[in-house]
């Protein structure tokens, strides 16, 4: 299961094809299907990023947080990307 949602807003006033996001993740691999345990497995995270159009994709700068930290895996990552996510 697995949800993504993004707020996007346009910068054109500073630079063409600018824009900063607002986003919430959501989700995890289970062991089986059905709802046993579903909120217990699942996992959340939120963040901001940068996007910026160019002729190949947008580029994404996103820092986001893990609501749900996982041992051993730092709680805030960032991701430098090209192309949407999906």
């Amino acid at each position: 299961f697995i949800l993504n949602s993004e707020l996007r807003f346009p910068l054109n006033s500073i630079k063409q094809g600018l824009g900063i996001v607002a986003f919430y993740d959501g989700g995890n691999v289970f062991p089986s299907v059905g709802l046993h345990n579903f909120t217990a497995l699942y996992t959340n995270s939120v963040g901001l990023g940068l996007r910026y159009a160019t002729p190949i994709g947008p580029v994404r700068v996103d820092l986001g947080r893990n609501l749900n930290p996982v041992p051993g895996i730092k709680s805030t990552q960032y991701f430098i990307t090209i192309g949407q996510a999906f």
